[in-house]
C-alpha cells in the first residue's frame, strides 16, 4: 500500500481483524466448555494475522481514476478450523481448559484495545495534518 497510508497501517488493520477472530475462537471454546467431545480450537493470533496479511497483499482494489487513492478492503472471516487433540481430555472427551481460555481472552482484549489506540493515534495525526494544512 502506498500514498497516504503506509504498510504499517495495513499491518495494524490485519492485526485488529486477527484479534477479532481470536475473540470469536476463544468465546466459542468457552461456550462449549460443557459440550461432550468438544475439541478446543487452538489457533493462535499469528495464524489469523498471517492469513490476513496474505489476503491483503493478494487482493487490491482497482484504481479506475488517476486521482483515486489506493487502499485495502475488508475481508470475511476464515472458515478454516484447526483442532489440536494433544490437550488433556476430561472423562466426557472435552479439551477446553476454561481458566486458560479466560486468561487468553483477557490478554487478547488488552492487545485489541492497544491496537485500536495505535490506529486511532495514526488517524488523529492524519486528521490534524488535514486541518492544519487548510490554514
Amino acid at each position: 500500500m502506498s500514498g497516504l497510508f503506509s504498510s504499517n497501517f495495513s499491518k495494524l488493520s490485519a492485526a485488529a481483524a486477527a484479534r477479532e477472530q481470536m475473540q470469536t475462537v476463544i468465546s466459542s471454546n468457552i461456550a462449549n466448555a460443557d459440550t461432550p467431545n468438544y475439541k478446543a480450537d487452538k489457533r493462535s493470533f499469528l495464524d489469523f494475522y498471517h492469513e490476513r496479511l496474505t489476503a491483503t497483499a493478494a487482493i487490491a482494489p482497482k484504481k479506475t481514476h488517476q486521482k483515486h487513492m489506493t487502499g485495502s478492503q475488508e475481508y470475511g472471516l476464515s472458515l478454516h478450523v484447526f483442532r489440536h487433540s494433544g490437550d488433556a481430555q476430561r472423562m466426557d472427551g472435552n479439551t477446553v481448559n476454561v481458566e486458560r481460555e479466560m486468561s487468553t481472552l483477557a490478554e487478547n482484549q488488552l492487545m485489541y484495545e492497544l491496537n485500536m489506540k495505535i490506529i486511532q493515534g495514526k488517524l488523529n495525526g492524519i486528521s490534524h495534518a488535514i486541518k492544519e494544512g487548510g490554514r
